[in-house]
């Protein structure tokens, strides 16, 4: 094992390129700190990165984001982080529409009044709970904000913290989605409407913590925006800062162990040898992966690693990449996104696979070549995403295979989910199935491959209440030197995770906490 002769001139190593990552890193430069980020994938950005095949472009994970107007509280942060070199287009004025049984569709317009009276429109009877829940909302977000403040706080501000919001933190996060909602919506079929947006947060409101679905409710209260030029802006806008800095970003990086010297951190090995040493290393792979896969044999065992290692991870989907030639927009697309339920019961938002249920009950369908304020794309070239959440046990026979070398069954397994995929996309946009010029399929398998989550799961750790209310999701670990990033630390999707490497960054240097919102 070498030691890398320029890891001594580093004040911080960021384990993982993904918006967490970034966003720690680019804070800690912004402080005058040279941070060095390992990244294992070809390209940065973790699931904000995108692909292309055959002119088309896709992103990874990215498909709208909230809070992004100016002003906005994510939005202020990103501009200080990336210098705002990152810029917004609004989605348009409904963001998402959702469809059930029974031909009934409802859309989710832009400000929280507007959304508000679409529901008391379509549900008069339940104008009073309405209002009753709204209050709910406000309430889990503002409990929530204190709830992750509460996560870089020294131990006697957390105690006092705790004290302080407990009853609210309590109330809104230490229950399901499904508790609450029983509790303030007596009409089953609104429950369903207001848990539409479920697969932004965890598709079981059964499990939900009701604080991730009032956190991503409230997210969208001012519109949905995307940001220009896709989801590589947040690299191309971040990158810079870091190496402005005097700082690296290095891809083909995998990290492989957590160097640990008498009890403190010293460093990182990557795969090829080198050993890195610094003892400052915060990680954006993770809080499981960090715990179970990069940390020596013996700090497994402690209680807090053995608390992190007990969280399942989230669920994991698969994804239907189309490309489309032509005006989709004349033919019913838009830069709304879509979310289609066969049901009305709040269960059953997993697809069991395509042999034991020829139609997944849940899906979702974006036009991200829409989302960008333009009235179409050069050469009529568009794009849709299809995402279903799925069971990690259909493709866990494969788990060790290697991306490009998978078996016949599983090659064959992803053409059958291709084919039904394709067939639900063509019963929800008829006119829209002739344009396909190029279809291809993403697995669990996949999101494992390109950004080493745990069971492919995109969105970290169960969105549990207990998963909220650990005490083992601080960002700065019982491990000296050691700083967990992401949305392990913060909660679930872009701007959590943004958030959750926020808040490593300021663990390492409080004087950052200012910029926290």
């Amino acid at each position: 094992m070498t030691s890398h002769p320029d890891a001594a001139s580093f004040d911080a190593i960021v384990i993982g390129s993904g918006i967490g990552g970034l966003a720690c890193a680019s804070a800690l430069s912004r402080s005058g700190r040279r941070v060095l980020v390992l990244e294992q994938h070809f390209v940065a950005g973790g699931l904000t990165q995108t692909f292309s095949r055959e002119g088309f472009t896709w992103d990874v994970g990215l498909h709208y984001l909230g809070d992004m107007h100016q002003g906005g509280g994510a939005r202020r942060v990103l501009d200080w982080l990336a210098d705002e070199a990152i810029h917004f287009s609004p989605t348009g004025a409904v963001y998402d529409t959702v469809h059930f049984p029974d031909g009934v569709e409802v859309q989710f317009p832009r400000t929280q009044a507007a959304l508000k009276l679409e529901l008391q429109e379509q549900f008069p009877q339940s104008r009073a709970e309405l209002e009753s829940y709204f209050a709910a909302v406000e309430q889990a977000a503002r409990g929530g904000h204190a709830l992750f403040a509460a996560r870089v706080m020294p131990g006697a501000l957390v105690r006092a913290q705790a004290l302080l919001h407990r009853g609210g933190i309590e109330r809104w996060w230490g229950r399901t989605t499904e508790a609450v909602l029983t509790e303030l919506i007596s009409d089953p079929r609104l429950r369903a409407i207001l848990c539409a947006q479920r697969g932004d947060y965890g598709p079981d409101p059964r499990e939900s913590s009701f604080g991730a679905h009032a956190l991503v409710t409230h997210h969208y209260f001012d519109g949905a925006y995307y940001p220009v030029n896709g989801g590589k802006a947040f690299a191309e806008g971040l990158v810079p800062v870091i190496r402005s800095g005097g700082g690296e970003v290095r891809t083909r990086a995998r990290v492989i162990e957590i160097v640990i010297e008498k009890g403190t951190v010293a460093g990182v090995r990557t795969r090829d040898g080198r050993e890195w040493r610094c003892p400052v290393v915060c990680s954006d792979a993770g809080a499981r992966n960090t715990v179970l896969n990069l940390l020596p044999a013996e700090w497994r065992e402690s209680p807090w690693a053995c608390e992190v290692a007990s969280f399942r991870p989230a669920a994991c989907h698969v994804a239907l990449y189309l490309g489309l030639q032509g005006d989709i927009r004349a033919l019913g697309a838009s830069g709304s996104n879509h979310w289609y339920y066969d049901t009305w019961d709040l269960a059953g938002g997993i697809w069991q696979g395509p042999e034991k249920q020829p139609s997944a009950p849940a899906v979702f369908v974006s036009f991200p070549s829409l989302k960008q304020g333009q009235a179409g794309s050069r050469d009529g070239r568009h794009t849709a995403d299809v995402i279903v959440f799925t069971d990690w046990e259909l493709f866990r026979p494969w788990e060790d295979s290697e991306i490009g070398r998978r078996p016949a069954e599983y090659r064959d397994l992803k053409q059958l989910i291709e084919q039904r995929l394709v067939e639900q996309f063509g019963r929800f946009f008829p006119a829209l199935t002739p344009l396909i010029a190029y279809r291809e399929v993403s697995t669990p398998l996949s999101t494992v491959a390109f950004t080493g989550a745990a069971r492919g799961a995109g969105y970290g750790l169960e969105p549990s209440p207990r998963r909220f209310l650990s005490s083992g999701l601080r960002a700065q670990t019982p491990v000296p030197g050691l700083y967990l990033a992401g949305q392990d630390v913060a909660t679930v999707g872009i701007a959590g995770a943004m958030m959750g490497g926020m808040l490593a960054a300021a663990a390492i240097d409080p004087a950052l906490a200012r910029h926290l919102s």
